[in-house]
């Protein structure tokens, strides 16, 4: 066994990603200690395995399945510098009857579980282990991965830096027209009067759909920050991402200037999203004019929303927020039971919806339907209604609410 030519600041330096990073890290420590099974997780991010079912293995974590079982081991390696072997604390017999080692190890002999929990400045960052289904980790072996801990926790670190998107890109000239309405014409697509329009006004760009005689803002961010729109609702979000277990996956249903997603990739760094919206021409406007693809992690679908979750994979995302409106309403598809019990199939264990619906709170409008449908599929269904400061509480007031719901 040699360690020595280890070097995790090197491999930093040369991987492209946290992906690329952490699978050669295992295959160094393959080389150099040896195991059957490992991986390699971050907090909230995908983990990097070799033998272990990576599904099972999000769904364990997603659900904290086995924390109040590991927390020995936790606390054991914190007083050892950071690594424990289960075995050698509890005894083969007594890790046996373990959650963990039933599900992960036994399937494939594993018999013994080293655990090396990496740490930055006295806060948790992530995880390695190693599994072994012959013999046991050696004295000198723990030392050596004890030793390489904080140079590899200081460069798993150096994946996470929270991305910080810059101001949105400049618009040309404008028309005659757009000057006497004191806003700048950004871009326009579309044919006769069925037209989606992005201008500059007042500080900010907007996102319009123009139908005949109406016109109504889709999406509105700040040109100097982005990632604010001066509509409280779009903080709102946040709400579930709170209430959610994870945060490792998000499935935002609804495009427009795509504030939020902008938000929760740097309020939630390495957090993978998916954008769906069925209209390419926003999908378009939005990379040219508000930097949707400078945004890391994320992956874009024109699709219907309804549709493209009844397609997917059940356990597939922690939060799912939906705010897409075609003109003055939300489509019929994702306002009906079945849509919600869409949502709950493809929420894991813990994770949150939230829906943003303009209606009132009295009478049996559009929220009362959301909310319904919802509350027959989710758990825990709550409506967030957005008021001004000393605005008085009118319950037929037309408003931004938010609707969440849970699956636990």
């Amino acid at each position: 066994m040699d360690t020595s030519a280890l070097d995790p600041i090197r491999l930093a330096h040369d991987c492209a990603d946290a992906a690329a990073f952490e699978r050669a890290v295992l295959g160094d420590l393959q080389r150099a200690v040896g195991f059957d099974t490992a991986f390699f997780v971050a907090i909230g991010e995908t983990p990097t395995t070799v033998q272990v079912d990576r599904a099972a293995l999000e769904r364990a974590f997603g659900a904290h399945a086995y924390d109040r079982e590991m927390m020995p081991l936790k606390r054991t390696a914190t007083a050892r510098r950071g690594v424990v072997v289960d075995t050698q604390l509890l005894g083969e017999r007594a890790v046996r009857r373990q959650g963990y080692h039933r599900h992960f190890a036994a399937p494939v002999g594993g018999r013994h579980t080293l655990m090396a929990y990496l740490g930055l400045r006295g806060r948790p960052l992530g995880a390695v282990m190693l599994g072994r289904c012959g013999s046991d980790f050696a004295a000198r072996e723990l030392g050596a991965i004890e030793a390489l801990l904080p140079s590899l926790a200081v460069a798993r670190a150096s994946f996470r830096e929270p991305w910080r998107g810059g101001p949105l890109p400049r618009a040309g000239s404008t028309t005659l027209a757009s000057w006497a309405r004191g806003e700048t014409l950004v871009a326009s697509v579309g044919e006769g009067d069925d037209r989606v329009v992005v201008r500059d006004r007042a500080g900010h760009r907007e996102m319009v759909a123009r139908r005949g005689e109406m016109e109504l803002v889709w999406s509105r961010a700040r040109l100097d920050d982005p990632r604010r729109s001066g509509w409280f609702y779009v903080d709102l979000f946040h709400l579930a991402a709170a209430r959610a277990r994870s945060r490792q996956r998000v499935l935002f249903i609804g495009a427009g200037g795509a504030v939020a997603v902008r938000q929760f990739a740097e309020v939630y760094p390495g957090v993978a999203i998916d954008l769906v919206d069925l209209d390419p021409r926003v999908i378009t406007l939005a990379h040219d004019w508000y930097g949707l693809g400078s945004i890391p992690g994320l992956a874009v679908h024109v699709a219907e929303g309804a549709g493209f979750v009844a397609r997917a994979p059940s356990d597939r995302w922690d939060v799912v927020v939906v705010d897409a409106y075609d003109g003055a309403d939300v489509p019929a598809a994702l306002v009906s039971r079945g849509f919600f019990r869409g949502v709950r199939r493809v929420l894991r264990a813990g994770g949150c919806m939230a829906f943003n619906v303009i209606g009132a709170l009295a009478g049996d409008g559009p929220l009362r339907t959301v909310e319904r449908a919802a509350a027959r599929e989710l758990d825990d269904v709550r409506l967030v209604p957005v008021l001004d400061p000393g605005e008085a509480y009118d319950p037929a007031a037309v408003r931004n609410v938010v609707v969440l719901g849970g699956r636990a």
